[in-house]
């Protein structure tokens, strides 16, 4: 049971870093084809499961904020799964 949990996570972990660079890849060909100047940022870095969030505008850091808070309770939750 312990294995298959394992490799299930593995699963999940390169699933999570292909949708990352999925996302990526999108938000640069938006960003190419746009006729838009205006380009707004923002990310969060954890420490832990804190988030530390930054960004250009008021509105970008709101919704970094709500993205780091499900990121931060996704991870929180797989803890406490991991330890039943």
């Amino acid at each position: 049971m312990k294995r298959k949990f394992k490799r299930n996570m593995e699963l999940f972990g390169l699933a999570l870093i292909l949708v990352g660079i999925f996302a990526i890849v999108i938000g640069i060909l938006i960003l190419a084809f746009s006729k838009s100047s205006k380009v707004e940022s923002g990310g969060a870095i954890f420490i832990g499961p804190l988030p530390i969030i930054f960004g250009t505008s008021e509105r970008i850091i709101y919704i970094t904020l709500i993205i780091a808070l499900l990121i931060m309770l996704l991870y929180l939750s797989l803890i406490l799964f991991s330890w039943r």
